[in-house]
């Protein structure tokens, strides 16, 4: 396994994480149910291989993930990252969604509570909220910080001005800066490259990639995304989620098969291995260990610049404007020997 530091932080984390929306027994995110032997052998594999991230949500599976997954890491709480996040409809009372003081607060007794710890070492806004002042809740999360409930602030499915927003705010109270960004990123969804990348790097937060595998479509599993099998994700969510374009998909996984079989891996491994080469860190999720022994071994795909390239070329996003002028008005801007200072 390979490490890196959580944002700018002295915290070690792995560049693989296991993401825990799958775990429950009723399926309620029409992902695959985990039940709680399956999910000890996830959980034990994954920490067997070194991965100490755990990722999950108080609405995964109405709570229930959380509660798996606390008891599945039980015998060795105190040697991993735990994350998990809120915003979400977590009732049915007008207050049980969003980011408000009173949400926060109860959102982070009852994670506790089913995650059987007394400290989240990542705890993430799951999305924007419109209605609360990003301020409040800001206060609420360093009032969590400053109880010893909460260590590092995240988010989640926020846009770049969004995080340039708080982040200024924080640091002008001189709260506790956030630390990462959880976000969908793939060969199939580089949206993020246009505005949340460049802030993630120059703010140096981390970006934890959710949907690595787009739903799983990148593995190359489906052979016909319209009819898909009946036991899979996309047949029980009947839809495709994050959406694409879907005559995206033929030409990348063409490239995932030739690069793969040039570096003895599989599609999905070296679609994981893409993002790895971006210096993200990848959530991995798996319904069974064979899927995910087979995610772990990406960590050890080791793409040549040429085969980065070649995936880059073939999925490159279209610049968009203020982006493309930048670029032009800054193309001769440094010299040729010009070293960045450290």
């Amino acid at each position: 396994m390979k490490y890196t530091r959580l944002g700018n932080t002295g915290t070690i984390i792995s560049v693989l994480g296991l993401g825990t929306m799958t775990f429950g027994e009723k399926d309620l995110s029409k992902l695959g149910t985990v039940p709680m032997d399956i999910a000890n052998r996830l959980v034990k594999k994954a920490y067997d291989a070194g991965i100490n991230l755990y990722d999950t949500a108080d609405v995964y599976e109405g709570g229930r993930a959380e509660e798996i997954l606390g008891e599945a890491v039980k015998p060795f709480r105190n040697q991993i990252i735990i994350a998990t996040k809120v915003r979400g409809k977590t009732g049915s009372g007008l207050n049980d969604v969003g980011l408000s003081k009173v949400h926060i607060f109860n959102s982070i007794k009852a994670s506790l509570r089913r995650l059987g710890t007394d400290y989240v070492d990542l705890y993430q806004f799951h999305g924007w909220d419109t209605i609360t002042p990003i301020e409040e809740s800001m206060e609420a999360m360093e009032q969590l910080i400053r109880d010893g409930k909460v260590i590092y602030p995240g988010v989640s499915n926020f846009a770049a001005w969004q995080m340039a927003y708080l982040q200024g705010m924080v640091k002008s109270k001189g709260y506790t800066p956030y630390v990462s960004a959880q976000m969908n990123y793939s060969l199939l969804n580089r949206d993020i490259e246009y505005e949340v990348v460049p802030f993630l790097k120059h703010s140096k937060m981390a970006l934890l990639v959710w949907s690595p595998l787009h739903g799983g479509v990148l593995s190359g599993k489906y052979t016909d995304i319209e009819k898909p099998p009946p036991d899979s994700r996309l047949a029980r969510r009947g839809r495709l989620f994050p959406y694409f374009e879907k005559e995206q998909l033929p030409p990348i996984l063409k490239k995932l098969n030739e690069i793969g079989k040039e570096t003895g891996a599989t599609p999905a491994q070296v679609a994981i291995a893409w993002i790895l080469s971006k210096g993200a860190v990848v959530l991995i999720g798996a319904r069974t260990v064979e899927q995910l022994e087979e995610n772990i071994e990406a960590a050890d795909v080791n793409l040549k610049p040429s085969q980065i390239k070649e995936l880059d070329e073939l999925t490159e996003p279209r610049s968009m404007y203020p982006n493309w002028m930048i670029e032009r008005q800054n193309a001769e801007r440094v010299p040729k020997e010009f070293v960045e200072p450290f």
